[in-house]
């Protein structure tokens, strides 16, 4: 059975809700080496374990540095920069404290001309849904403080996080919350602390708090372009699995969060390789064992070739999951014919691949606003519906739909045909799979 998928609005890929869950992975072991292909350096020993243990992707980003001793507070530590921190080794300290954080947030406001000792304080030292930290005189407040709350190092091995906790990963506020430009150069509200600079992102979701790119912007040093990388891995996922790890541009990747309350709702969302962040349009439930329901996201085939991460984290208990994933270049298609009609009134990408591509494809000239239904014939003319219709947009575009064929289908060449209700105008997208 060939499964059609709807995107939201016009873009090229799909967080789709599916109805089944997941097994249960059985947990795995901290990876000693990670390597990107979109960073050069790799992460290794206590630096890989300590990255993969608090946060990842999200939290950290990719390593901008090589590891290298550097002079820190008046010794000499082997230090490196990630995109949102820096990671300090100080081995005379006891396990987790041998890994220090930068104090980027610090270092970025005096860049800034802004030292933080100098910025506005709290005009009171109380108020609704916020908490006063005396240490810096200022207030954080509701979705920040809800992130700040929810969010930091693993010091006990407790489920949830303490106020040391959450102290030890971000720090103390340094300012108030304000609009600013965030690391994209688009206003947001924004607060810095000691190690982070959080900005609330509603784009992406209503609470929904990223932190800025320190790293990048203070300067990790290091060649952020990628050359000749070594072998790439996936990091293993934290309290996640996903299925499969890795594939070409196009792949459908199926993950599922582990350990929430039972009942609890999951918001979902996925960082690219270039740290960009899309919101899933739902939140999803944890059943009765904690485990959520599956995810699917479906990479178009322009997407970001790279490491994404795939987050899950509970509305009301902050724990978080993260499952990543490769996407890769898609596959070259078999010799053979590829030929194709020309498209009428349509669009597809791409215009052919062997089974198991994923083919996105949208109508136009149509009315604005109208519904359109959508069927598919196919190389032996047998035709049927897709369960859904799709809209057009102002400018008469449907939304774009997704034809996720399987290894085992008929070759040949298949037509999308788009139909206005109300217009009867037609759109066929054409495409073959080789």
């Amino acid at each position: 059975m060939v499964r059609i998928a709807r995107v939201a609005g016009s873009l090229l890929v799909a967080l789709m809700l599916a109805l089944t869950a997941l097994p249960v992975a059985p947990a795995q072991a901290q990876q000693s080496r990670l390597c990107f292909a979109e960073v050069p350096d790799c992460i290794e020993g206590r630096f890989a374990e300590y990255w993969q243990q608090n946060g990842g992707l999200p939290v950290f980003g990719f390593p901008i540095s090589p590891a290298r001793q550097e002079s820190v507070g008046g010794g000499q530590f082997l230090v490196q920069t990630f995109e949102r921190n820096r990671f300090e080794l100080h081995p005379e300290n006891a396990r987790p404290y041998d890994v220090l954080l930068g104090r980027l947030g610090v270092d970025r406001l005096a860049q800034l001309g802004r030292p933080w000792e100098g910025q506005p304080k709290a005009p009171v030292a109380s108020r609704a849904g916020c908490q006063y930290f005396g240490e810096t005189q200022h207030l954080v407040c509701d979705q920040i403080l809800s992130y700040w709350s929810s969010n930091g190092l693993n010091l006990d091995g407790r489920r949830g996080f303490s106020a040391a906790e959450s102290l030890a990963l971000f720090g103390l506020p340094i300012t108030e919350a304000a609009v600013e430009n965030g690391s994209d150069g688009k206003p947001y509200l924004t607060q810095w602390f000691e190690r982070a600079r959080f900005e609330l992102h509603p784009e992406v979701g209503p609470n929904a708090v990223l932190l800025g790119l320190l790293g990048r912007e203070v300067g990790g040093g290091g060649n952020t372009t990628p050359t000749t990388p070594p072998a790439s891995d996936v990091p293993a996922p934290v309290n996640a699995r996903i299925n499969p790890s890795s594939g070409p541009a196009g792949t459908t990747f199926a993950g599922q969060g582990l350990g929430f309350k039972p009942g609890e709702q999951v918001g979902v969302y996925v960082t690219r390789p270039d740290q960009s962040v899309d919101g899933a349009p739902f939140q999803v439930g944890a059943g009765s064992d904690g485990n959520t329901e599956e995810v699917r996201y479906t990479s178009g085939v322009s997407s970001q070739r790279g490491v994404w991460a795939m987050t899950f984290e509970g509305v009301s208990s902050g724990r978080k999951a993260i499952a990543y994933f490769r996407v890769t270049a898609p596959a070259e298609p078999p010799p053979g014919d590829s030929s194709v009609p020309a498209s009428v009134n349509a669009e597809v990408t791409p215009t052919a691949g062997p089974g198991g591509t994923v083919f996105q494809m949208r109508g136009s000239g149509f009315k604005a606003g109208e519904r359109i239904g959508v069927y598919v014939t196919g190389p032996d003319q047998s035709v049927f519906g897709a369960p859904f219709q799709v809209s057009a947009d102002g400018a008469g575009v449907s939304d774009v739909v997704t034809f996720s064929s399987q290894p085992d289908f008929p070759k040949g060449i298949y037509a999308v045909t788009f139909e206005g209700v109300s217009s009867g105008h037609k759109a066929i997208a054409y495409f073959r799979i080789v």
